[in-house]
């Protein structure tokens, strides 16, 4: 951890030199902090051990640290890269290169990644993935892991795939090799990354019963295989370029992995029936040094004496119990309070139905034609209405609620979810294509859907049932409102991420500096 560089008097001595242990402090201002930590495999803890302030060290030297850390020399020794920085150099690597070449001679392009944030900025829905323009002008970010975790993800291997198999545009012509090497790498850090022993697919642990390390054999031979158009226009392994420590560090936490893995858990007398491979990530540091840059409020990069307090302050644990009230909640009674002004709001946003409009001539061209929703809509609402009654389903107690939101047929119920995205499509004309402003926009949007589906029958197993309660306790408005609301949410949260986003035009000078001042210790 970068420190920084300040001498400091505290009344008996002067903190702010190398010290490595040894009972001589040198005459050379220290700039880190080598912190070392051990992490259980088979239990929930961890404990920094040692720490020692330094200046710079070779590798020699810190193998001879760690070496005095370890109580039996006789146990193997395992080596990992934290995987979350290989997974930013491979995405540095693939961004900056642009093509790279499997061994089968196919193309994997960046290309791709950009056209569908193109594509998906322009119809203003995103296929179910995390793209947007900080994944694109990562230069910024660099340090940021999710934004290499959501770019090499399935959920954008399955909107390339969508776009090319089911929409058919011809900007993802032959993105093929691009989704599966998504998809491989994607696969590869779930098994370097698992954290919960009851995770599906690939991000469950390495057990005997379903061995996901086969994924990591496959993604080392992708790797090895990789090649890049170097000078004089030769391909090239990027293994054998000065691009190669991704390549590297992959393979080698691979083979550690695979090694652990055979020593705990496929050994005869295993001591593990499974092995998380979260403990063995760089994440319980990078936490514990958040939390002494936490101990200094404002300043987040302490001098010596500073992360000494902060260091032992850490070690000792404050419990604090949760405060409980005088009674409990029994029903779901509120307060009366102030209703919005609904109907003015619906009128200023124009969420009124377009059928329900009187047009002049004039005025018809003027509006977006939101009855006709494009095919890469239709399919981006779909995804959204998977979630909501995901949602749902955890927040609704009526059982037969709760199943008329699944349904065998096609076309479900809530995919009238349409209507509320002609409301957006409208509110965004109103606003020249800007978020909307002012308290009120869910409000009224969801009071509108509600007298739209008065008339619809949207749930008809449930026809009998809304009658078994009071008229404004009536399950199917509720459900109608709650599906509308989680939507407008949705929505507009979008909506001003993408206004932010072109605001700032991907430009964001604060986070790239914060890690400089870092770096260097001011």
């Amino acid at each position: 951890m970068y420190i920084q560089k300040q001498t400091e008097f505290d009344g008996n001595q002067i903190h702010g030199y190398v010290d490595i242990g040894a009972g001589e402090i040198e005459n050379v201002v220290a700039t880190q902090a080598l912190v070392i930590m051990v992490v259980a495999i088979n239990q929930s803890w961890k404990l920094p051990i040692a720490y020692f302030l330094i200046n710079s060290m070779n590798g020699k030297e810190r193998a001879s640290l760690i070496q005095e850390s370890l109580s039996d020399h006789t146990q193997k020794i395992h080596v990992l890269l934290d995987p979350c920085h290989m997974l930013k150099l491979l995405r540095n690597v693939f961004a900056t290169v642009q093509v790279i070449v499997r061994e089968d001679g196919q193309l994997i392009r960046w290309q791709y990644i950009e056209e569908l944030h193109k594509l998906q900025e322009r119809e203003g829905l995103r296929l179910g993935n995390k793209l947007k323009m900080a994944h694109i002008q990562w230069q910024h970010q660099k340090m940021k892991v999710h934004l290499a975790a959501q770019i090499f993800s399935s959920s954008v291997a399955a909107a390339l795939e969508c776009c090319e198999q089911q929409l058919r545009c011809p900007q993802f012509s032959g993105c093929a090799a691009t989704v599966d090497f998504l998809r491989t790498v994607d696969a590869a850090f779930d098994v370097l990354n698992a954290a919960i022993h009851l995770e599906k697919d690939t991000k469950h642990p390495s057990h005997q019963k379903l061995n996901p390390l086969v994924t990591l054999k496959e993604t080392e031979s992708l790797l090895r295989g990789l090649k890049i158009i170097g000078k004089d226009n030769r391909v090239v392994h990027v293994h054998s370029t000065q691009k190669r420590t991704p390549i590297f560090g992959f393979i080698a936490c691979f083979k550690s992995v695979i090694g652990i893995y055979k020593d705990l858990v496929e050994h005869p007398a295993a001591l593990r029936r499974y092995l998380l491979t979260y403990k063995l990530s760089q994440d319980h540091l990078e936490l514990f040094f958040s939390a002494i840059r936490a101990r200094g409020g404002h300043n987040n990069t302490p001098n010596v004496r500073q992360f000494r307090g902060a260091y032992k302050r850490l070690l000792v644990r404050h419990q604090v119990k949760k405060g409980t009230g005088n009674c409990l909640l029994r029903d779901n009674t509120a307060i009366l309070d102030s209703t919005p002004a609904t109907v003015n709001i619906a009128r200023r946003l124009d969420v009124v139905p377009v059928e329900a409009l009187v047009l002049d001539d004039d005025s018809i061209s003027d509006l977006p034609d939101v009855n006709n929703l494009s095919e890469y809509k239709e399919a981006a609402i779909s995804y959204i209405t998977g979630f909501i009654v995901k949602k749902l389903k955890q927040k609704i107690t009526c059982m037969p609620c709760s199943q008329a939101l699944t349904s065998d047929e096609s076309v479900h119920p809530l995919l009238a979810l349409k209507d509320r995205e002609r409301c957006f499509q409208r509110i965004l004309k109103a606003n020249e294509g800007k978020a909307p402003r002012g308290r009120g926009t869910t409000a009224a949007i969801v009071a509108q859907v509600v007298t739209d589906c008065s008339e619809k029958n949207l749930f008809p197993q449930l026809h009998n049932h809304m009658f078994d309660m009071c008229a404004e306790s009536n399950h199917v408005h509720v459900l109608v409102k709650m599906a509308s609301a989680w939507y407008c949410k949705i929505r507009l949260n979008h909506i001003a991420r993408q206004e932010t986003d072109r605001i700032k035009e991907g430009k964001t000078v604060r986070k790239k500096l914060t890690k400089l001042i870092h770096f260097y210790g001011d």
